[in-house]
């Protein structure tokens, strides 16, 4: 039988697994001597099979995705052949019908056979536990991996809504092979079943230290992620793509995004974003971990801080973003057309980098000429004026002098997307304010756009506007849907499910740099910004602590500080190189004339220094301007002025003749000595190309000529 075969192929992949972790079970005899029930014997073969759905799991955020959209494209051309009109039918690289259902087989065989895996023999309890979790999560993964292929070929062919075959079982050579492709919403009804069962079986989440409950966990199917997965297929079986979207499929939708974000802790504010590499962000509902590393970094840092800068986001999905009054571009008040990266949502601050753009001690420059632009540092530079930032780590550095990585992994599910798909269902079925369901379209979109931009939270006046219609209010959602999940892979689907145009004319923006010699910045505390470095700091102490803007209330605040114990009657140098700012050729300078400090003292090891001195970098050269031989004093800024100086570094130095000396604050004042201005050219930079048949991925070519019943979609040869 085929099912045998299939069991000794697997083996192949188990038996790694088995001599790694140890099995009291292993018998002696050959496996390949074994019957299916006695391998069925041992919960180490089972675990191995249920592993697949886990091992096949594409965990990585599918960059290449956006780049068919007119979301972001590569920084190479030939990279997005498959939207310049080279997408054919023989080497779709969208497919995932194989990799879906060589999956589905392995937890078809998991659910045929493991009832009597022996998990714990020595405990019944734990060992129901565990089988119970198992299976759970079989139906979970086969629910997402069915989910995967109505999301890639379902669609409307010959009039008739279909999706995939659906198989529940392993086939074997004497069951019919020939099988056609079910409805949409028999696929449909097959997921939620799946997912249903999965929901009696597992945990709804995975939390604190319990051996089966704990968040080590969280890798594994859990029963909020399968409510969170039956609202997205849900939302998708409603849109006008795969049904005729009646009121009741928009119901539908709503009542399971409402279920889910209940069962996820209700309608609450979401954590604001920061590191997007936060295992601990309990927004996130499924997350898969992937690897430790700064590969993510490599290959979209700006050139400038010593990445590839490969993913580019257009003009077209920067001019998304609102201005900061919460007013799209072309409606604000604040907005500057002459600079427009100023009163910007902060989202475009936190997932772009653009001109100008300060990040890890370095400026990014993007303009003609500048580093990250064509043909600049390394030649890697820009096609659209924009590098992707959203999903690097603020923790990770590639700068060869101080290189740092930082975990990575994948969120497939999580409440923001929840939040989006319950708005656009719950406005499609019953309007924006609507709160028959415990909350309204418009009450999830306040605490989206709040936690997006805290200055609108209890006032969003264009919000409140767009919610007087809704079909103002869907074409709001819609785009606050584009810009939260922005480089995540939704996208590309997302128009399609909705019908919209896939062909776009892709912009970008060129940029001039214009610099006036007579005319200076304006004075602002330069230490925000600058790379701060010293000759010596205390292992438990933080030197960053010294410019993260923190405004203390005494010299005791008990806040991370910099602080030199044991460093008794040494002098000690805190420094700060002041950021190059974007000037071209024209030297880079400050002037500068102020500095700010607040000492720290513990009344013990760490008291007020007894000598302080300031130096600046003048032709690379020490030169003091400012010293005080009688002390500074506690719970007070130590401000010093002098004659203004043009400098990019500055130091202070300081000692106390008893102990050590620390450090809660300290600004530098001053100012740009040249001013530099920009002019932008919104240009077109790519023409994607989709044909209508391309609507929908194709189903692969064999699989139509072994499989008679399944109907080609149209139009692909």
């Amino acid at each position: 039988m085929k099912n045998i075969t299939d069991m000794k192929k697997i083996l192949l992949y188990i038996l790694p697994m088995i001599l790694l972790y140890g099995c009291d079970f292993i018998e002696p005899r050959p496996l390949t001597e074994q019957t299916t029930d006695q391998i069925w014997s041992h919960a180490t073969y089972g675990e191995g099979v249920l592993t697949q759905g886990y091992a096949k799991l594409d965990a990585g955020y599918p960059l290449w995705m956006e780049y068919l959209t007119d979301n972001a494209i590569p920084q190479t051309v030939n990279e997005n052949i498959l939207a310049l009109g080279g997408w054919m039918l023989e080497g779709n690289p969208i497919g995932s019908w194989d990799l879906c259902y060589n999956t589905i087989k392995y937890l078809n065989m998991y659910m045929e056979n493991e009832a009597n895996l022996p998990y714990r023999v020595e405990d019944a309890e734990r060992d129901e536990i565990t089988r119970t979790h198992r299976r759970g999560e079989a139906f979970f993964l086969r629910a997402w991996y069915q989910w995967i292929l109505l999301r890639d070929y379902g669609g409307k062919v010959n009039g008739e809504y279909l999706g995939f075959p659906i198989v529940t079982k392993v086939l074997t050579q004497d069951d019919e092979l020939d099988l056609p492709r079910n409805t949409y919403e028999e696929c449909v009804e097959q997921i939620i079943q799946d997912l249903d069962s999965a929901i009696l079986l597992l945990p709804a989440q995975y939390d604190g230290e319990d051996i089966y409950t704990g968040s080590q966990n969280r890798g594994r199917g859990s029963g909020n992620g399968a409510k969170a997965l039956k609202a997205r297929v849900y939302l998708n079986a409603a849109s006008p793509a795969y049904s005729d979207s009646s009121v009741d499929k928009w119901q539908r939708a709503a009542k399971a995004a409402a279920e889910a974000i209940e069962a996820t802790g209700g309608l609450r504010d979401l954590k604001p974003y920061g590191n997007f590499n936060d295992p601990l962000n309990f927004d996130y509902i499924w997350i898969q971990p992937t690897h430790t590393g700064n590969y993510t970094e490599v290959d979209n840092y700006p050139p400038s801080m010593y990445g590839s800068g490969r993913t580019n986001p257009t003009q077209n999905l920067v001019d998304a973003f609102p201005a900061s009054d919460g007013y799209p571009i072309d409606k604000s008040e604040v907005f500057d057309a002459t600079n427009p990266y100023k009163n910007r949502d902060p989202r475009f601050y936190r997932f772009i980098f653009y001109n100008g753009d300060y990040y890890n001690g370095t400026y990014v420059s993007t303009y003609e000429g500048g580093s990250d632009a064509p043909g600049g540092l390394r030649q890697e530079g820009t096609r659209t004026g924009y590098f992707m930032k959203k999903m690097t780590s603020t923790k990770v550095s590639l700068d060869p002098n101080n290189t740092t990585t930082d975990i990575k992994f994948y969120v497939f599910l999580h409440k923001t997307e929840l939040y989006l798909n319950f708005a656009e269902a719950a406005n499609e079925a019953f309007g924006p304010t609507d709160s028959s369901l415990g909350f309204s379209a418009l009450d999830v979109m306040k605490k989206l756009r709040s936690r997006a931009n805290p200055d609108l939270e209890g006032s969003d006046p264009y919000l409140e506007e767009q919610a007087t219609s809704a079909d103002n209010f869907k074409k709001l959602i819609l785009n606050e849907r584009r810009l939260e999940l922005a480089f995540e892979g939704f996208r590309f689907w997302d128009m399609r499910r909705l019908n919209e145009n896939l062909n776009h004319t892709v912009k970008g923006v060129t940029i001039k740099l214009t610099v006036n010699p007579n005319e200076s910045g304006i004075t602002s505390n330069l230490a925000r910004n600058s790379k701060v470095s010293t000759d010596y700091v205390a292992s438990w102490n933080s030197l960053d602590a010294v410019n993260n803007g923190y405004e203390p209330t005494s010299s005791w605040d008990g806040v991370p500080q910099y602080g030199n114990w044991n460093s008794s009657g040494i002098w000690r140098y805190v420094q700060y190189d002041l950021p190059a700012y974007l000037v071209g050729s024209v030297s880079s300078e400050y002037i500068v004339d102020k500095s700010e400090i607040y000492w720290a003292t513990d009344g013990g090891g760490i008291l007020i220094p007894d000598s302080v001195s300031i130096e600046i970098m003048e032709n690379g050269i020490w030169k003091e301007v400012w010293h005080n031989w009688n002390g500074e004093s506690a719970d007070q800024w130590n401000v010093a002025s002098f004659t203004p100086v043009k400098t990019n570094s500055v130091r202070i130095n300081f000692k106390s003749n008893e102990e050590s000396c620390g450090i809660l604050q300290w600004k530098v004042w001053g100012k740009q000595s040249r001013v530099a201005t920009f002019d932008y050219k919104y240009v077109d930079v790519e023409e994607h190309t989709f044909k209508d048949y391309m609507r929908y991925v194709p189903l692969p070519y064999r699989e139509t000529l072994i499989m008679s019943n399944l109907k080609q979609n149209d139009g692909w040869k």
